[in-house]
């Protein structure tokens, strides 16, 4: 399923606010499905990219920021079904076991052995449930026709780009959310706070988008 575009949650308070001086820094969001809310940067546009219930992936996406990959700051909450199959834009596949799974593979395949960490894999409590946050910095080549978010390598004038990737793994029964914030080592201060926020806020309703409601 191609993304889309959902304003509507971001919108609904803008005529309530339009007489004011100053809008919120943030605003709570609810999950098409109804399995999550959260406090998102008010003003953020939302992009949803779902196959069912087996897989959906939510990016936040901020303003022009030059430090930043493709030039602008993002959130992503991410579901992964348990051992449901989902299709790669580029047509492979990809299934993750567990939470476990998802993060090993992650480390191995995404930043590869050069990787370090930032902040190394420790437990944190979201929604009353244990999760597992890390961060994770890994240099990778930079992409033809990219401008921003670029790092130069002293003494041989290449650009590359650092990665300072912010992850929240939260396990659920029927499979995990993942929380995101893919930000570069130049900018990733700059949005943490925002990071720190949706961790904080967020709160899970159901056991993923087709699950039953958590009591």
């Amino acid at each position: 399923m191609r993304a889309r575009r959902l304003l509507a949650a971001l919108l609904v308070s803008s005529a309530a606010l339009s007489t004011a001086c100053k809008p919120p820094k943030y605003i709570k969001y609810s999950s098409e499905a109804g399995d999550f809310t959260a406090e998102v940067p008010w003003g953020w546009s939302v992009y949803l990219d779902r196959q069912g219930d087996d897989y959906y992936n939510y990016t936040f996406v901020g303003p022009f920021d030059a430090d930043f990959h493709r030039g602008v700051p993002t959130l992503q909450v991410r579901w992964y079904g348990k051992n449901r199959v989902r299709t790669l834009p580029d047509g492979t596949i990809e299934a993750y076991a567990s939470p476990q799974d998802f993060i090993a593979r992650t480390l191995r395949d995404v930043y590869g052995p050069g990787r370090v960490f930032q902040v190394e894999p420790q437990r944190v409590e979201v929604s009353n449930w244990e999760a597992t946050h890390f961060v994770v910095v890994a240099p990778m080549d930079a992409p033809p026709g990219l401008r921003f978010g670029l790092s130069e390598e002293r003494g041989t004038g290449k650009n590359f780009v650092v990665r300072q990737h912010a992850y929240v793994v939260l396990p659920m029964d029927s499979g995990f959310y993942v929380l995101i914030y893919p930000a570069t080592r130049a900018g990733f201060d700059k949005y943490k706070e925002r990071l720190n926020t949706l961790v904080n806020t967020f709160r899970t309703l159901k056991d993923g988008p087709g699950g039953p409601a958590i009591r």
